[in-house]
């Protein structure tokens, strides 16, 4: 099937044209831009727009919204993610509260799915999904819908840069507002405003072209939770091996760098294991070695080796974000279970421009003791259900019944007195 994106950020009446561009082209699914949460009060109005346009294109579209949705006494702001069939019906939709604390608007627990009618089922998911669910989560779907701004704290976890490590360690594609990423197959480019790109329905490719993250997405990782390691970057000319150890967790690394570079570059060679805050609402554990500097140094690495033994009930995903492509053959992510561990090693060969290379692993079954969906203390948790309770509709509609039968009652009880007087 095809899938297409459409990059750039539009106002809702420039889509059309696009949308019937992208038919044109053969698309069957088109992802477009997310809207800000200003549209929020136009939710109504936007979702009869978008019917329509998928119906006359005769494309499916996908599209993250913004909505306001009643609770209790007050209205909170929801996240979105619409699909339109062809015939500009809603054939899926995925919601989660914008502030993570909602009581009203809880997220799905289980993954979002809708078959389309070129005999594909996706899965619909946020950016934040990649990062914080485990494979369990997303039941063998190889194909994915994803549309929905998250900003991590954790720089490399931002959907741009984790998009194409997801993609290749589940091997699904994954078409999405930051790009469609062909499993093994890598990042499929197109022109700057809309990228079509010919997708298996089995998802992912057995056949490795690229991993790569696109260079306007790069920004620096914060180490100070990091035990760090400064790079001697004329020592590593020569070949150069350091270990780097935080608590129990070591990453044993190799940096061969061609003569000739900048020794003034600026390198980190560095270890994490514990609770990363990702975002406000969320937490992961995770386990982590990496290789962090500038991608403006044109230092060329010969040569990166990083290896490491893993939580046996981790997910391990190869960090390679640097501002130039490195092809499939100068790329190497291989994993041996040894006895109650993971031995992961990350190989790379002739890479230049590097901000981080390494191993990003999760633990999932941590995560679920240590991810707080909107933390709250019981104290405050008790006050807030109270006050929803008492606030409720139902529980406002049945004070409002008793009040009118007690007036009656006083009235009655007031005639029968006078009477009696």
């Amino acid at each position: 099937y095809k899938a297409g994106v459409l990059l750039q950020n539009k106002e809702i009446n420039e889509f059309t044209p696009f949308v019937h561009q992208a038919k044109q082209m053969g698309v069957d699914i088109l992802v477009l831009p997310s809207l800000p949460t200003g549209s929020a009060d136009k939710y109504d109005e936007l979702v009869s727009s978008f019917s329509k346009t998928a119906r006359q294109a005769g494309v499916y579209i996908a599209v993250h919204l913004y909505e306001k949705a009643r609770c209790g006494m007050a209205y909170e702001t929801v996240r979105s993610n619409l699909v339109f069939d062809r015939n500009g019906d809603i054939a899926a939709v995925y919601r989660k509260p914008q502030n993570g604390i909602a009581n009203c608007t809880a997220p799905h627990s289980d993954l979002v799915t809708f078959t389309s009618d070129f005999g594909v089922t996706f899965g619909l998911v946020m950016e934040e999904d990649l990062a914080l669910y485990d494979e369990e989560h997303f039941k063998g779907v190889r194909n994915f819908v994803m549309a929905g701004e998250w900003e991590s704290e954790v720089a490399f976890l931002n959907a741009a840069n984790f998009a194409p490590s997801w993609s290749y360690i589940m091997n699904a594609n994954l078409v999405s507002t930051a790009g469609v990423y062909s499993g093994k197959a890598g990042l499929q480019t197109g022109d700057d405003k809309l990228i079509v790109a010919d997708l298996s329905k089995n998802g992912g490719s057995d056949s490795q072209t690229v991993l790569s993250t696109k260079p306007s997405n790069l920004r620096h990782e914060d180490l100070s939770q990091y035990v760090i390691r400064p790079l001697d970057v004329e020592a590593s000319s020569r070949g150069y091996k350091e270990t780097v150890c935080h608590r129990s967790f070591c990453c044993e690394f190799y940096v061969k760098t061609a003569s000739g570079n900048n020794n003034e570059a600026s390198y980190n060679l560095a270890a994490f294991n514990g609770v990363l805050p990702a975002s406000d609402h969320h937490n992961i554990a995770a386990e982590i070695c990496l290789i962090s500097g500038s991608e403006n140094s044109n230092t060329v690495f010969e040569r990166i080796s990083v290896t490491a033994n893993f939580t046996k009930q981790n997910a391990q995903f190869p960090i390679v974000q640097s501002a130039t492509v490195l092809p499939a053959e100068n790329f190497k992510f291989t994993t041996k279970t040894n006895g109650n561990s993971q031995q992961v090693t990350l190989d790379t060969v002739n890479v230049k421009n590097v901000q981080n290379v390494g191993i990003f692993g999760k633990d999932s079954v941590v995560l679920e003791d240590n991810y707080m969906y909107g933390e709250k203390n019981n104290t405050e948790i008790a006050h807030n259900d109270i006050y929803e309770y008492i606030f409720n509709e139902d529980v406002q509609e049945f004070f409002d019944y008793v009040w009118i039968r007690l007036r009656i009652l006083i009235v009655v009880v007031s005639i029968y007195i006078l009477e009696m007087m």
